[in-house]
């Protein structure tokens, strides 16, 4: 795909191949690996909702020598919204549970927000951005960790990748 405009976001899972018949001698046809072809779809004249683009002849590239005879599907059908961007909040995942007579009292994330960007509707949904686990097994006091700060949702990003620094403070059980 090239040419996807400003501001708009591919939503789903786009079509990653398309079936290719060709014509040519068996000696070429048999040199042929998978990286030797290539459709390429202009989405130069996408907008936000349900478009449909089609695939010619002259959209797919191939090794000199090789005819396309057929190309299928003929038209792709992909959805298109709005990008945006919003702040959300960084939730550590803490694992494991601390020595006996010890209990996780605080946890804190630097950053405690982040920014992530992404399709409108997705972006709605998206109630906070999540880190690599941080283990406290059998842990009797606080654990700080770098981490790498992510979405569980693939088609959202954030705007900038990052870590966090991870602190979960460990104390001795209150009676």
């Amino acid at each position: 795909f090239q040419n996807l405009p400003a501001g708009l976001e591919l939503v789903g899972i786009p079509p990653d191949t398309v079936e290719v018949r060709l014509r040519g001698s068996s000696g070429a046809l048999s040199r042929m690996a998978g990286g030797d072809m290539a459709a390429v779809i202009d989405l130069a004249t996408a907008r936000p909702g349900r478009r449909l683009f089609h695939i010619t002849q002259n959209q797919v590239t191939v090794p000199y020598g090789i005819d396309i005879v057929q190309v299928g599907p003929s038209t792709l059908t992909m959805e298109f919204e709005m990008s945006a961007i919003r702040q959300v909040k960084v939730e550590p995942d803490v694992e494991g549970r601390p020595a006996s007579g010890y209990e996780v009292t605080k946890i804190t994330s630097d950053p405690a927000l982040v920014e992530v960007a992404g399709p409108e509707s997705a972006l709605k949904r998206l109630q906070a951005a999540i880190t690599e686990p941080v283990s406290v097994t059998d842990q009797t006091r606080s654990v700080r960790e770098v981490v790498t700060i992510g979405v569980p949702d693939s088609s959202l990003r954030l705007r900038t990748p990052q870590t966090a620094v991870v602190t979960v403070t460990i104390s001795p059980r209150q009676p």
